[in-house]
């Protein structure tokens, strides 16, 4: 019945315009790994990149459909305000794998493009914890496949930070396939994205080419399209890890629908409605995405361990706002790099059969950064005592032990942009002092109206807490690449990268 009604309502849609450091602030070398319980669920995260919330069936937009993520959502739980914690690739990532604001460690802006991150040994501070590394520890095998941005050098690569098995890319963006491939359909651009280092006619550099495992060993695989590939590598994943008497971790870190805008045309025929060509390759490319979603959600079924497998689906930021028109300006307005809702709001998914009662619809406000505490306790481990965690364990309030809001603030900063939600109060504001704006989120969701100026009491209660957040934050490591000017639904921003 339930896969039935999805079928309906995509049928409906198309597109419209170890947890202690060492006293060097390492993270100390895990003894030897103790046996998990049979009873410990085994975790898949599965991140999309740039995928906007109208981007996704579930939330009632008809605007591309997305039956297989929406599954989860429907067999599970849809956040309505599920938040990363940055508007922008490499930092959000930094979030969701630590629990931690990145700001706590000086990663406010991408580290890219690829040459500079490797040049200026550039990535997640090594005396941080990642979630790959809290699950290791309770004996879990642990595996990356997809986009890792958070460092190319040694002492940031992969399997140097809890990752049993990596397959992937480094850097921020790269060719889906080879550019001569019969058939493939693209819009070429110069890094709209702000991550650097996308493919070009000439196949992958070194910056940008998919390795795998400790060695580093280049996969050559552009004759194959990089969604299909990693799900299928996720896929055999699943498969051989559900075999074992230990639970499993799985990162799935896709690159789509993130530029360069490149499908195969089993895709790009989907939608023959769709007259610009720009936004019918991006549609495909979320209904590429939304397929490999569909294989790696059957494995698991299909393994048997899918009632306790929790499996979360978001995206790292908001939608493609580098293409012009791309982004839906309804419900929320705006998309990525800026701190409108558009921007830091995303589609968010957590399905746990064993745990969670299905078709769950949850308008609390929630982080990327619960992540770690949620799936860390589940897993039976204790979160690390040595540092603050900004993430809260979710799943007490998502079976009702626990009610309220799990956080009473969240807040971004990318200097000079500065945000924060307190409520139903949302303050964004320049810290140079060219505009300052303030939305009541439940009567304005499309940040419409700026009441800066007829509520100054609800302004100076917004800035006082977003002051108070930002003495915990240290200065960026690094700064932000040139900045970059977006229309966003007709208002002119310029924004960091």
């Amino acid at each position: 019945m339930m896969r039935r009604l999805l079928t309906s309502i995509a049928a409906a849609g198309l597109l419209v315009a170890s947890g202690c450091a060492g006293i060097d602030g390492s993270p100390k070398a895990p003894g030897p790994a103790p046996k998990a319980s049979a009873k410990a669920p085994n975790v898949i995260v599965i991140i999309a990149d740039d995928l906007g919330y109208a981007d996704v069936s579930a939330y009632g937009i008809n605007r591309i459909p997305t039956p297989n993520i929406d599954r989860i959502g429907l067999e599970g739980v849809r956040f309505t305000d599920g938040y990363v914690s940055a508007p922008v690739c490499g930092p959000s990532r930094a979030g969701l794998q630590t629990g931690r604001y990145q700001g706590r460690f000086g990663f406010e802006f991408n580290n890219g493009p690829a040459s500079r991150d490797v040049n200026e040994n550039l990535g997640l501070p090594v005396g941080e914890v990642t979630i790959a590394q809290a699950l290791k520890g309770q004996g879990y095998r642990t595996g990356l496949v997809g986009k890792w941005h958070l460092g190319a050098n040694k002492d940031y690569y992969p399997t140097n930070r809890g990752y049993d098995e990596f397959v992937g890319l480094l850097s921020g963006a790269t060719s889906y396939m080879r550019a001569a491939t019969p058939g493939l359909r693209s819009v070429r651009t110069s890094g709209g994205g702000g991550e650097g280092g996308g493919g070009s006619a000439r196949g992958r550099s070194a910056l940008n080419a998919i390795y795998e495992g400790p060695g580093r060993t280049r996969v050559e695989n552009e004759d194959e399209y990089l969604t299909e590939y990693f799900g299928r590598r996720a896929v055999e994943f699943v498969r051989r890890n559900a075999a074992s008497d230990a639970p499993y971790f799985l990162y799935l870190a896709t690159t789509a629908p993130h530029d360069p805008l490149e499908v195969t045309e089993k895709y790009y025929n989907r939608f023959p409605q769709i007259k610009d060509e720009t936004h019918r390759i991006y549609a495909a490319m979320v209904s590429s995405l939304d397929d490999m979603v569909g294989e790696v959600l059957n494995a698991v079924d299909a393994s048997g361990e899918g009632d306790n497998t929790i499996i979360y689906f978001l995206s790292d930021n908001g939608c493609a706002a580098y293409y012009p028109g791309m982004c839906a300006c309804e419900p929320l307005r705006g998309g990525k790099l800026t701190h409108y809702e558009g921007g830091v709001r995303v589609p968010m998914m957590m399905r746990w059969p064993a745990k969670l009662k299905p078709g769950q619809v949850n308008r609390q406000v929630v982080s990327s950064l619960d992540i770690f505490p949620t799936v860390l306790t589940a897993a039976g481990g204790q979160m690390p005592k040595d540092r603050v965690f900004d993430g809260v364990d979710l799943t007490p309030y998502l079976t009702g032990q626990k009610t309220g809001q799990p956080h009473d603030m969240l807040a971004w900063r990318r200097q000079p942009l500065a945000s924060i939600r307190v409520g139903d109060w949302k303050l964004w504001k320049s810290l140079d002092g060219k505009y300052t704006l303030l939305f009541n989120l439940k009567d304005d969701l499309n940040e419409t109206t700026n009441l800066a100026q007829s509520r100054p009491d609800k302004l100076k209660e917004l800035e006082a807490a977003f002051d108070q957040w930002a003495k915990d934050m240290q200065d960026p490591k690094w700064p932000s690449r040139p900045h970059t000017s977006y229309s966003v639904c007709g208002t002119p921003f310029e924004v960091p990268i």
